[in-house]
């Protein structure tokens, strides 16, 4: 096919834009069709030329339409990255930037365009940041990959962390790009230093926690071991390498005995996968002082259950195991002394009760010891020298025993010892010996040697013996047994002295019935006025009208009513009846002038004011007179407030068995007493036979009296000759046998009137 001239300017028309897409200049395809038409105007092989050309050229259009719509593409994905990204020259020049990157600042891309990477106005102005920039670029330039972190600013100013990756372009070995991608990681970088400060603050945190904390890994190596802990192991006070810390302690257990074995350490336990719970055990450091601790923890696992090793909390309870001991020895063991309780003796004691039960030839002994008149000690020289002087006496009694017994102490002045096997009564005795030597020897109080004996009841071990409380009851029993003989002696037990003790205990039974049942009675005993031979008076004496013994005398009950304790109610009972029977007599003429002397305990003087018994709330008759023995008088405020008020109510009181005392003058000046009985003893004596040392002693009495305004009454009398003895001797009043026994009321009425 071919074509005239006239057709070439349609062709140039359809061949127009695909030269504009080529970038070929229109007269340059003018001058090419004009050429090869005027060459050969009908050389079929110009128009297919042509054509051809014609063709690669519209393929070359395609193409180029594709590598455009390409470029497109990727300049889109380009801008519209979320990682910042720059081209930059080998030198460190921006040649081109994302929209991401342009929209980090508040300028262009022409103006960002050619400028060195460390002047973009998104990077910190501090010039660490631009050597780093400069050092990377560099890096980069020679062909090498580099990485760096930087702070920068992203959108609207907001603070960034950028993980920045630089990456060269080579051609033919040189480079000619380098390329740099921005990845934020501020939530990483924040992420980071929120778990840096969570592991300060837990490494803190395990560092000041007062128990100590223990972890290891799965191969069970340390990777926790607090402050703490290092403390309890005696590791805080040298540089020591982990790998020797177990050289510098021992474990045991909580014997503190015991070697703690590797199978019971526990923290060795929870990585075998055991829960450990309050085990305690103790620590001892090498040259420091121990620790118990008790500990507790298991094993650590994973989210998926893998094993990430165990972990132990110790708490240490070492003040505590203290304090626990410390509250065991007092429950076991006297306060003051330090010497061995009633309880710990008892349990000492069944031990070798169960001994001497199993081996019969190897005997104990109990001994039960009290110190004579020790309140008289603590009177004269106050509680504080007392307890000075029970201290003093502990340590006697312990360096006079054997090492194998024991020396306890039950309370006040009363102490035990424990004979331990093998000990007979021979060898009992003997040890009860040297305790009496040892107490013979003067204590020193206050600058004065002071002197205080022991009474000493000993129990020798039997097969009838089941309870602890049998043989130190028997030994206690035979311990009075020894006071009531005088004081200061060593008595053994005997059987007939515990049927006493159960008389005792069954008289203490009956007088609480006999209170109850109203069994007990008044006899009046004469007061004579011996000139006249006048009956100016009675002493009221109780009596009890047992029901099975029938009338007993107060020897058969008032040790046991004093000892007991029923001795107030009692005395409170006779006083009572004593002022009903006065007042009864005072409404008959003849017998209105008697008085009637009632014997006051010096237990009732102590009654707690406002008490069921106080002396102070009862009302006494006029002639009602109050008898105080002597022996029974005590020096406490109490007594004294009681006597003193009784005496300002003009109540008379009267002195009784006045001489029996150790300080009879001094009772008769301290305390306010209206009068003097004269004990019998020493009015038996009289007339004398030619000694005159009594007749002495009962003229000076009658002399002491009369200065002190004082009547004085003579008791005991039973003959004529003893009665005319102490009327010479300045005596006008007596009571005793010669003049009639104890009677009841009517009889004493009676004799009153025969005697008026």
């Amino acid at each position: 096919m071919t074509s005239s001239p006239g057709d070439a300017p349609d062709l140039l028309d359809v061949l127009r834009p695909l030269l504009s897409a080529a970038g070929i200049p229109e007269g340059l395809l003018r001058q090419v069709l004009t050429t090869a038409q005027s060459a050969a105007p009908d050389a079929p092989t110009a128009e297919e030329t042509l054509r051809e050309t014609l063709g690669a050229l519209s393929e070359l259009h395609r193409h180029l339409e594709s590598l455009k719509t390409e470029r497109d593409e990727l300049r889109e994905s380009f801008d519209l990255a979320s990682q910042f990204q720059v081209v930059l020259t080998p030198h460190g020049r921006l040649l081109d930037l994302n929209d991401t990157t342009v929209q980090a600042t508040r300028t262009t891309r022409a103006d960002l365009l050619d400028r060195p990477l460390w002047d973009a106005p998104w990077w910190p102005r501090d010039p660490d940041s631009r050597a780093a920039l400069r050092s990377a670029v560099a890096q980069a330039g020679r062909g090498e990959g580099a990485s760096l972190k930087l702070p920068a600013r992203g959108r609207e100013g907001r603070p960034v962390v950028l993980a920045l990756q630089f990456t060269p372009v080579q051609r033919a070995g040189q480079v000619v790009r380098v390329i740099v991608e921005g990845r934020e990681i501020t939530g990483q970088v924040e992420a980071v230093r929120e778990a840096h400060l969570a592991r300060a603050a837990l490494e803190a945190l395990l560092e000041n926690v007062q128990d100590g904390i223990v972890a290891c890994d799965a191969e069970g190596k340390l990777t926790v071991f607090n402050r703490m802990s290092r403390e309890m192991h005696g590791l805080d006070r040298a540089e020591i390498d982990p790998s020797q810390w177990s050289r510098h302690y021992d474990l045991f257990e909580v014997d503190g005995v015991t070697p703690l074995t590797q199978e019971r350490v526990p923290l060795y336990r929870a990585l075998r996968g055991e829960l450990v719970q309050g085990t305690e055990m103790v620590i001892a450091p090498r040259g420091l002082a121990r620790r118990t601790v008790v500990a507790s923890g298991g094993p650590l696992t994973g989210p998926g259950g893998q094993a990430l090793g165990a972990v132990v909390a110790m708490h240490d309870i070492t003040d505590r195991k203290h304090a626990e001991s410390r509250l065991r020895h007092e429950a076991l063991h006297d306060r003051l002394t330090g010497l061995p309780n009633r309880s710990l003796l008892h349990s000492l004691l069944e031990k070798t009760m169960q001994r001497f039960e199993r081996e019969p030839n190897n005997p104990y002994a109990v001994m039960f010891l009290d110190l004579d008149d020790f309140k008289n000690v603590n009177d004269l020289y106050g509680h504080l020298t007392g307890d000075r002087l029970l201290l003093e006496t502990a340590a006697r009694l312990k360096d006079a025993v054997r090492k194998t017994d024991t020396v306890a102490r039950l309370g006040g002045d009363e102490f035990a010892v424990l004979l331990d096997a093998p000990c007979d009564e021979v060898n009992a005795l003997r040890v009860a010996e040297r305790l009496q030597r040892a107490m013979a020897r003067p204590f020193r109080l206050q600058r004065d040697e002071v002197r205080v004996s022991t009474s000493i009841g000993l129990a020798n071990a039997r097969r009838a013996y089941t309870r602890t409380e049998e043989p130190l009851r028997d030994a206690d029993t035979a311990m009075y047994v020894a006071k009531r003989r005088g004081k200061n002696r060593t008595v053994l037990f005997e059987q007939s002295m515990h049927d006493q003790a159960q008389e005792r205990v069954d008289t203490e039974r009956q007088l609480r019935d006999a209170l109850r049942d109203g069994q007990f009675r008044l006899h009046y005993q004469p007061i004579m006025e011996l000139a006249p031979g006048r009956c100016v008076g009675f002493e009221a004496l109780v009596r009890w009208q047992h029901p099975a013994r029938g009338l007993l005398g107060p020897g058969a009950f008032l040790e046991v009513a004093e000892r007991t304790g029923l001795i107030v109610p009692l005395g409170a009972w006779v006083l009572r009846e004593a002022s009903r029977q006065l007042l009864e007599w005072q409404t008959d003429p003849q017998l209105a002038h008697l008085l009637v002397s009632v014997n006051l305990s010096g237990q009732q003087l102590q009654v707690e004011a406002g008490g069921e018994h106080d002396l102070l709330a009862m009302t006494f008759p006029e002639g009602l007179h109050l008898e105080i023995t002597e022996t029974s008088l005590v020096d406490t405020p109490e007594a004294m407030r009681t006597m003193r008020a009784l005496h300002r109510r003009g109540v008379p009181l009267m002195l009784d068995d006045f001489g029996t005392g150790f300080a009879s003058l001094a009772a008769a000046q301290r305390f306010p007493v209206d009068t003097l009985k004269i004990d019998r003893s020493f009015v038996a004596p009289l007339p004398g036979d030619g000694d005159d040392r009594h007749s002495a002693i009962v003229a000076s009495v009658v002399t002491l009296a009369r200065h002190m305004s004082m009547r004085v009454v003579a008791e005991g009398i039973e003959t004529p000759e003893q009665a005319r003895a102490v009327q010479d001797l300045g005596c006008r009043f007596a009571q005793g046998f010669l003049f009639a026994r104890p009677a009841d009321a009517e009889v004493a009425a009676a004799f009153a009137r025969a005697h008026a």
